[in-house]
């Protein structure tokens, strides 16, 4: 999927969820100390959000350009070039590593999940925020007015069970999962109009017309409900090395230059 060709759209219409940003800080007591990097970050809406919330240091690593240069400025974040099995970062320097609906599009989790573990500080944590199979054929509006992007997405995603099995495997601790869910309403039909949803893309194009026709019909009538529900799949770095290739002695990976000082990426 070209996530440059849809980058535009993405920034006009998408936002940060603010139930993400409550379990983030909800779960992790954050603090302008803290290092924090959102993996896949697209147009960093969820880290930005982060440090205007907490004041933390704030990093996105993101393969595609063109959400990159949509991304905010803000002086205490930084958003590099960089995907979820490559993480350009030295070892153990995050306290929190997060995704927002991102795993799907990872190749190789397993290799994900490795660079994290390398990545992040011994007792750092990672927070996976993904679907289960029942959260996809229930989305709304999406799954109610193009029930073909819920087959779509079923193939993409992998399970809960397979994600808590690899992190385990690779050695992560205290693995826990639970679900959070925000009902708001849809006015606006621009963000569907304009494909700002990657699973909108894998529909064909009479099925895209219809739903569309169908979710425009029903919004003249009154607002239509929105459902965002996540589960979130939170694991701790161990206190000795991860089960992992990527960190050997003195590694030091694919870096960007850390201004420990300043906070900053070079």
């Amino acid at each position: 999927m070209d996530y440059d060709s849809m980058a535009a759209a993405y920034a006009r219409n998408r936002r940060a969820s603010e139930h993400v940003i409550a379990e983030l800080q909800s779960f992790r007591s954050l603090t302008p100390a803290s290092n924090v990097l959102e993996v896949g970050c697209g147009t960093a809406n969820h880290i930005f959000g982060l440090v205007e919330a907490t004041g933390c240091a704030g990093w996105g690593v993101e393969p595609s350009e063109g959400m990159r240069r949509n991304a905010p400025v803000h002086a205490r974040l930084t958003i590099c070039q960089g995907s979820a099995e490559s993480i350009p970062s030295e070892d153990d320097f995050f306290d929190l590593l997060f995704s927002v609906n991102v795993i799907h599009h990872v190749a190789n989790p397993r290799r994900h999940f490795e660079e994290s573990c390398r990545v992040l500080r011994p007792g750092g944590w990672i927070c996976t925020f993904t679907d289960s199979s029942e959260m996809i054929r229930q989305r709304e509006p999406l799954s109610r007015y193009w029930p073909s992007s819920a087959d779509a997405d079923i193939v993409r995603y992998p399970t809960v069970a397979s994600l808590v099995g690899i992190m385990q495997e690779v050695g992560f601790v205290n693995v826990t999962t639970h679900e959070i869910k925000k009902v708001a309403r849809v006015t606006d039909a621009t963000p569907y109009r304009e494909k700002a949803f990657s699973c909108l893309r894998l529909v064909d194009d009479v099925q895209f017309e219809e739903g569309l026709r169908r979710l425009e019909q029903d919004l003249r009538q009154g607002p239509v409900q929105d459902v965002s529900e996540y589960v979130c799949i939170w694991g701790e770095a161990p206190t000795i090395a991860c089960n992992t290739t990527a960190r050997k002695p003195g590694h030091r990976g694919r870096i960007f230059t850390i201004n420990k000082a300043l906070g900053s990426l070079w």
